[in-house]
């Protein structure tokens, strides 16, 4: 007995020294980084496929403008894809996990061409998902540019 507590002490001095950890609300945080990893993806794609799934009911957006957009509102926003679309790449994504709720703070740089001429910004947007029979759905988001 004494050999497997040993062991065990030192798997998990391996698991904390590499920054990893087998905690449920690790998990979730891992969980919510994939989700925005495939929402990131599903916008460069134009899937409304995804979105759907990912995006519950009462979703509420807040644009760079300060108007607010229902999911309807922004899957049909999807319809027209430009000729050059933007491509969004997440560059951190910082998740704290409250129950059945996250918060994703995402930081993000949007890089494509206006009027022949290359053009990068970044973004910092609040993201809350709510578990919802069992799996996560984004449920209000914010966005913000930010100033290079």
């Amino acid at each position: 007995m004494f050999g497997k507590r040993v062991f065990t002490v030192a798997a998990l001095a391996l698991l904390v020294s590499q920054g990893l950890s087998t905690t449920p609300q690790n998990d979730t945080v891992r969980l919510i980084q994939r989700l925005e990893d495939e929402m990131n993806t599903a916008f460069n794609r134009y899937d409304a496929t995804t979105l759907e799934r990912l995006w519950g009911e009462e979703l509420t957006f807040i644009t760079l403008s300060g108007a607010v957009a229902s999911k309807a509102e922004r899957l049909a926003g999807l319809k027209t894809r430009p000729a050059n679309p933007p491509v969004s790449t997440n560059e951190n994504v910082a998740v704290n996990v409250y129950g059945d709720v996250a918060v994703a703070i995402v930081l993000s740089r949007w890089t494509g061409v206006t009027d022949g001429k290359p053009t990068s910004s970044r973004y910092r947007a609040t993201h809350v998902w709510a578990k919802r029979s069992g799996d996560w759905k984004l449920v209000a988001a914010h966005v913000t540019q930010l100033k290079d």
